[in-house]
C-alpha cells in the first residue's frame, strides 16, 4: 500500500502541485492550508510523512512541527520542511530545530516522488 502524505502549505498553487505530483506517483495525499489545520489533519489521518511549508500566517511551519512532536498521536510522524528558504545555514538550522528532512522549493517534479520515497524508506536520512 502506498504511503499517505500530509501536505501543509498556505499557497494553494504549491499545495495542488505537490499533491498532484505525489498523487500521480501513487501516493495518497491529504492537504491542509495552515499549521493549525495541518495538526488537526495529522491527528485525524495519521499520515506516514508530513511535508510542511515554513512561512504561513497564524502558525509557522516550525511552530506546527514542534506541536506535532509534542502530540500523543503525532509525535512519531516525520515532518519534512518544504521551503523556499534557502539562505546559507537555513538547512542546518531547520534540521537542528527538529525537522526530519529539508526539501527545497520550487520542487523538481521529475525528482520529487523519488525524494519522498527516500524519506519514507530511510527514516534517518535527509534528502
Amino acid at each position: 500500500m502506498m504511503a499517505k502524505i500530509l501536505i501543509v502549505d498556505d499557497n494553494l498553487l504549491n499545495l495542488e502541485l505537490t499533491a498532484d505530483i505525489l498523487g500521480l506517483a501513487g501516493y495518497k495525499t491529504v492537504t491542509a492550508s495552515s499549521g493549525k489545520e495541518g495538526i488537526e489533519k495529522a491527528e485525524q489521518t495519521n499520515p506516514d510523512l508530513i511535508l510542511m511549508d515554513l512561512r504561513m500566517p497564524g502558525m509557522s511551519g516550525l511552530e506546527a512541527m514542534l506541536k506535532l512532536q509534542r502530540g500523543v498521536t503525532t509525535c512519531d510522524i516525520p515532518v519534512a520542511v518544504l521551503t523556499a528558504s534557502v539562505m546559507k545555514g537555513d538547512k542546518e538550522k531547520l534540521l537542528n530545530s527538529g525537522f526530519y528532512a529539508y526539501l527545497q522549493k520550487p520542487i523538481d517534479a521529475s525528482r520529487f516522488p523519488d525524494q519522498v520515497a527516500a524519506l519514507l524508506s530511510n527514516k534517518s536520512a535527509a534528502v
